[in-house]
């Protein structure tokens, strides 16, 4: 007889990471092992994907900033909030692969790491605009990249890091 495993019907496989090495009964259980995958897959989607929420930003960004004539600061405010929210969707899902039952923590710790590039944009544009006298949206780029580079480690490693399996 040919009979096909389900995924619900998955062989049992010993977990030893919830027991410590001196335990002598091991854990069975229906989990598949965290599958790992290298940083340039990641990256790479990171980039892509991401850019959705990077041209959201800056289509905000430019539309409050030179359409509305909305103070640099305060159109950088607004744009970053809706650049996060779909940054976050698609960090989640599409770069990092992320399955957990814990999205509202995950966000939280999204948005407070944000917060951190959120300021090191806003600096940047400070300084940039403020100081030096440059082009709002010139100083915007150099911002962005910064934060991008930011919000990537914290992505990777903070918020949405898998858990190895023993």
């Amino acid at each position: 007889m040919n009979e096909q495993i389900h995924a619900e019907q998955r062989p049992l496989a010993v977990d030893n990471s919830k027991t410590g090495l001196d335990e002598v009964e091991p854990e069975l259980t229906n989990e598949e092992p965290v599958k790992t995958e290298s940083n340039g897959k990641q990256a790479v989607r990171y980039v892509l994907w991401g850019s959705i929420s990077v041209v959201v930003n800056f289509i905000t960004f430019v539309s409050l900033n030179h359409v509305l004539h909305v103070n640099y600061q305060v159109a950088n405010l607004i744009a970053c909030i809706i650049g996060v929210q779909v940054g976050f969707w698609i960090d989640r899902e599409i770069v990092f692969r992320h399955k957990s039952n814990s999205a509202l923590r995950e966000m939280a710790m999204f948005y407070a790491t944000r917060v951190v590039t959120y300021f090191v944009e806003a600096g940047t544009l400070w300084i940039g605009v403020s100081l030096l006298s440059g082009d709002a949206t010139v100083t915007k780029v150099c911002g962005q990249v910064l934060a991008l580079t930011g919000n990537f480690l914290f992505s990777k490693l903070v918020i949405f890091k898998n858990k190895v399996k023993a």
